[in-house]
């Protein structure tokens, strides 16, 4: 697994052992990237479900401002750890131990709001949770203005729904898996 573009382009960073974690694959990863072009840079990044941290790593890389890793194995966040430190990216990278649900209502409306949030979880992840994901991060104060949500999925799931402030854009095919994109949007004060 390497670092497609950006300063770190075509260095090779860890991921966890076994099928439990799933990578983002390379040509995936490109796609998506060259998809949100500048948007990436200063970026606020949010990496859930982070694994070996590709997402949000392939960010910094493209000069996003900081990005936060979450993800409940040790051994993920180990790597993580190990892959901002090889990259020199350790003052622009944060990394949380913790069940993505449990994070989310933690931390609801403490941290400043992200404008690109990756959000890759387990493919046996069900429609349902994977909307409760995104309407978490709505409720929870997560989504800058006009800020993106890149959700992996299988592609045999439909696209998982969404709040009121949060409009499905996007819908791509990359073999057996989908990258749906969703788009922060929020009404004029005084109109809810």
């Amino acid at each position: 697994m390497r670092i497609i573009g950006g300063k770190a382009g075509g260095r090779k960073i860890k991921a966890p052992a076994g099928r439990e974690t799933r990578p983002m694959r390379d040509f995936v990863r490109e796609a998506v990237f060259n998809m949100l072009g500048n948007r990436v840079f200063k970026a606020r990044v949010l990496d859930l479900f982070a694994g070996s941290g590709s997402l949000g790593l392939e960010a910094l890389s493209r000069g996003a401002e900081k990005a936060v890793f979450v993800d409940s194995s040790p051994e993920a966040v180990k790597i993580i750890r190990d892959n901002l430190k090889t990259l020199g990216f350790e003052e622009r990278g944060e990394v949380n131990k913790s069940d993505v649900m449990n994070y989310l209502r933690r931390n609801a409306g403490k941290i400043l709001p992200f404008s690109l949030i990756f959000v890759d979880p387990p493919y046996k992840m069900n429609l349902e949770s994977r909307g409760e994901i995104l309407k978490e991060l709505e409720r929870g104060g997560y989504l800058a203005p006009g800020a993106l949500v890149i959700m992996q999925t299988p592609r045999e799931i439909s696209v998982p729904p969404a709040g009121r402030d949060l409009r499905h854009v996007k819908r791509r095919r990359y073999g057996e898996s989908v990258v749906d994109v969703f788009q922060a949007e929020f009404p004029e004060a005084g109109q809810r």
